[in-house]
């Protein structure tokens, strides 16, 4: 039903916002059309962030740009960023990835003399989510471990109830079924990373990895979005996803022991400090230095969440490789995006993820000046408060310029919300109403619920492309 309603929304938002978009392979020339560009590809994580701060530079800009990023997760992203170790250019501009590239990427760059920079830009963490039946849910990591590994396949295992009394109340025995992701990723890595960590008898180092292998008898999932839909689709289903992503799509959360033995969501560890604790005295002191060795995984603290990820923007020192000069600084000019609260806070406050420690900052700003450019690139300037006459120049990205498709994607975002916290309260309500219901009653009753979602939904849209028609009359004189 969840799946249903958010491929109507996808149906009906591509109706009310259109954007030309070119062959995936092709690459605007700068000097013919006059568009600059850069592009980049990696982890799922943060594209939400870098789509909008991407868009926002789009808008914001007298000079024509073009910025991309595709999300094809960690491992895909540093393989075209690494291109075979072409020691002239990556096949992305820049990747990101939450996880430090190895040191034979790192050592083997350096061989060829060419710099690799690790820019840390926002910290993150990995729950473990489920569709079981109940209102809280408790695991260790040794148990955690024996369920991925299949030793323990029952929710009704007596190790799980001791721990989760309300399992008892379950009306017939419910078979785990562990959702897994498909293709190499950085979540994949930190999971069976926290898991050797904590709980190594039960979950070997010859498990460790962006891909590894797994018993046939789990559920492959593509993506954060398929992590999702597996997990919503079938009841006693236990995945892993980005804290952020998995709380926005209303999964429930496994609370997990952490490295001191307190059982904690990933929620509870970030109202207390929990995230950001994880980076303390683990990052190097130069963006150019090797980070293989950094590991934010079961770190000690009261609050500390044991799955903590860095996410970092992985660039080559010498940017020179990109043809225009004012595309180096560009790109230069959109890595500091990273690091500008006007452009990185609407991604802690919309998408969950929590800003590294000051010192961290100031490292990659550092790193960033480091940065080498043709001397005919012009720099860019950020204006937010207003800057006369300056502000109109073509290197000006002003936060005084927006689109009108951005007011609507707010505005839109807004009733959305809305929507989903009475989506939510009425999942609540139904909750209680299904107790003691027969399987068609219940069936009835989701049917009608989805209809409702679909009959919102489509007011919505309505009310929106009435108002724009509106917008667009014109009245005689």
């Amino acid at each position: 039903m969840k799946r249903m309603a958010r491929g109507l929304v996808l149906v009906l938002l591509s109706g009310l916002v259109g954007r030309v978009v070119t062959h995936p392979g092709d690459h605007v020339n700068s000097e013919e059309e006059g568009v600059l560009n850069f592009h980049g590809s990696g982890t799922t994580n943060p594209s939400k962030c870098f789509w909008a701060i991407l868009d926002q530079f789009e808008a914001r800009t007298k000079h024509p740009i073009r910025g991309t990023y595709r999300a094809i997760g960690s491992t895909t992203g540093i393989e075209e960023f690494v291109n075979n170790y072409n020691p002239y250019e990556p096949a992305n501009d820049f990747a990101s990835g939450d996880l430090p590239l190895d040191n034979d990427i790192y050592q083997t760059f350096l061989d060829q003399g060419v710099e690799i920079l690790h820019l840390p830009f926002m910290l993150g963490s990995v729950s473990i989510f489920h569709s079981v039946p109940v209102t809280k849910l408790n695991l260790t990591s040794c148990l955690l471990a024996r369920v991925f590994g299949r030793e323990i396949t029952e929710w009704s295992h007596p190790e799980i109830v001791a721990m989760n009394p309300e399992l008892k109340t379950l009306k017939e025995p419910l078979n785990i079924t562990v959702a897994r992701r498909v293709k190499g990723s950085s979540s994949t890595d930190s999971v069976t990373k926290y898991l050797n960590t904590a709980c190594p008898d039960n979950w070997p180092v010859e498990k460790v990895g962006p891909l590894v292998p797994w018993p046939e008898d789990t559920e492959p999932c593509e993506g954060s979005g398929g992590m999702t839909e597996c997990i919503e689709e079938m009841p006693g289903t236990i995945g892993y996803i980005d804290s952020g992503h998995g709380l926005a799509h209303g999964l429930a959360e496994v609370e997990l022991q952490n490295a001191d033995g307190k059982s904690l969501s990933s929620q509870d560890a970030a109202a207390n400090g929990g995230i950001d604790a994880a980076e303390v005295g683990v990052i190097p002191a130069s963006a150019d230095l090797d980070f293989s060795g950094v590991s934010l995984l079961n770190r000690p603290g009261p609050f500390t969440w044991p799955i903590v990820q860095m996410t970092y923007v992985y660039v080559r020192k010498n940017l020179t490789y990109l043809a225009h000069p004012d595309e180096q600084s560009l790109l230069v000019a959109f890595l500091r995006a990273l690091y500008e609260e006007e452009y990185i806070q609407q991604c802690i406050d919309n998408y969950g993820f929590t800003l590294p420690s000051e010192a961290t900052r100031q490292m990659a700003l550092a790193g960033i000046d480091t940065l080498q450019l043709h001397p005919d690139a012009h720099p860019w300037i950020f204006e937010i408060d207003t800057l006369p006459v300056n502000g109109t120049d073509y290197y000006t990205i002003s936060s005084k310029r927006a689109s009108i498709a951005d007011v609507e994607r707010e505005e839109f975002a807004l009733q959305l919300e809305a929507l989903s916290q009475s989506n939510l309260a009425l999942q609540q309500s139904v909750g209680g109403i299904q107790y003691g219901m027969t399987d068609t009653q219940e069936r009835q009753l989701k049917a009608a619920l989805a209809l409702s979602i679909i009959s919102f939904l489509m007011c919505l849209v309505i009310s929106c492309l009435l108002g724009k028609s509106l917008m667009t009359v014109k009245y005689p004189s």
